[in-house]
């Protein structure tokens, strides 16, 4: 890069010399301009030895581009040197499969741009290569809705024996809703849903799900059947309350299958820093429950996309997409995206989106928002985000998410 500051001092303002500064000057922009930009936007479909890289152009400028594709090293700050893969895709948006890794191994990847005359390398994501003949990492997403009929009765047996905490406020209401509704479809996936009282103990008739946790940000015992960030991760006594809970429950006759948060629309939910708050508190819980010797699966969760005042719904989007990078971080971390689930209708493998001061981002489809009635949401809405925790709650029982 060019030393403007340099090139100021070294030369005496004759007007030859600040004719040739602003010649200089000129080519510098220019040429700033000719490199393309170039994003690293997420690792998919991890395994113990390869993974896919997805990347982005959010600007070509004028150097034509020849090449694109990921690098990757072990180390920091990759360079196409240590080892690449090209794309053949010809959309901005491209993909690329990274193989002959090493098991059980930290990788640092970066998306890089060729030109004629110069290459660009995009922000660096790093991942975990899952351990020899580890299942793939859980991730309920918009790709595993339609698969929850794939799971063999054996497992759907296994979650049966469940109990689902959804610890939120109206929007874990959808989940709830929508396992009934499931139900009513096909009497296979049978759940017993409870919205008050002492929850129900051990059976293996049907999943039990429900919000109540013991306990909460204002109360130390007794059971809840409200819980918002202030509860889950906004302070050291929410913390400190969820895990006494949670041995209460595994310590009561009433183990706890899987739990997360259920994200409420809180317009103020909206920075980084406290989307990291989240995290790391979910972090803790699992910590807690891998140390306690809990069966106890915490799964991380995203939030709410049906409900985007001016800018806000953007913010949350960056939210989301931060937890989405710092579950993917780690194969041993379980994630339900929520959100994901929305923003696409049956069969379609494009999101529904907006855009605000030309950030576009994902939002839930007009059919899965249907007439806003159960959680905020419509019905076909709630019968997929139940699809999708049939599918995760099957794989935390060891389902491979392949087989029948």
């Amino acid at each position: 890069m060019i030393d403007i500051n340099s090139i100021i001092r070294a030369l005496k303002f004759s007007s030859y010399n600040i004719l040739l500064f602003m010649m200089i000057l000129f080519i510098s922009c220019e040429k700033r301009e000719n490199v393309a930009e170039v994003e690293t936007l997420q690792i998919l479909e991890i395994t113990d030895v390869s993974a896919k890289a997805e990347g982005n152009i959010s600007s070509a400028g004028t150097n034509r581009i020849i090449e694109k594709g990921f690098c990757w090293s072990k180390d920091p700050n990759p360079v196409k040197d240590d080892g690449f893969v090209s794309s053949s895709d010809i959309a901005n948006r491209f993909f690329g499969l990274i193989s002959g890794l090493s098991p059980d191994t930290w990788y640092y990847v970066r998306a890089y741009a060729q030109g004629e005359t110069d290459i660009s390398y995009g922000n660096e994501v790093s991942f975990k290569t899952l351990a020899a003949g580890e299942n793939p990492q859980i991730i309920a997403d918009h790709t595993v809705v339609e698969k929850y009929d794939d799971i063999p009765q054996n497992y759907i047996n296994k979650v049966k024996e469940q109990w689902l905490v959804y610890a939120g406020e109206s929007h874990s209401a959808a989940i709830r809703r929508g396992l009934i509704l499931l139900e009513e479809l096909n009497s296979v996936y049978q759940v017993n849903v409870i919205e008050s009282g002492t929850p129900e103990g051990y059976t293996s008739s049907y999943l039990r799900a429900s919000r109540a946790t013991w306990g909460n940000y204002e109360n130390s015992s007794g059971w809840i059947y409200s819980y918002g960030e202030e509860d889950w991760y906004t302070n050291s006594t929410a913390l400190a309350r969820t895990k006494a809970g949670i041995t209460y429950c595994n310590t009561h006759g009433l183990e706890i299958g899987a739990i997360g948060y259920g994200w409420c629309w809180d317009p103020h939910i909206d920075t980084p820093g406290e989307f990291t708050l989240y995290t790391n508190a979910t972090d803790q819980y699992v910590s807690y429950c891998r140390e306690m010797g809990y069966s106890t699966k915490v799964f991380y969760t995203t939030g709410t996309v049906d409900m985007y005042f001016e800018g806000v719904g953007y913010a949350k989007h960056l939210g989301y997409e931060m937890i989405r990078e710092h579950v993917r971080k780690d194969p041993s971390r379980i994630l339900f995206d929520y959100a994901d689930i929305l923003c696409y209708d049956e069969g379609s493998e494009v999101p529904n989106t907006t855009t605000w001061e030309g950030h576009e981002y994902p939002i839930i489809t007009p059919t899965n928002l249907g007439t806003t009635g159960i959680g905020h949401i419509g019905t076909t809405g709630a019968i997929r985000l139940a699809k999708a925790m049939w599918w995760m709650l099957a794989r935390m029982e060891g389902w491979d998410g392949e087989s029948k």
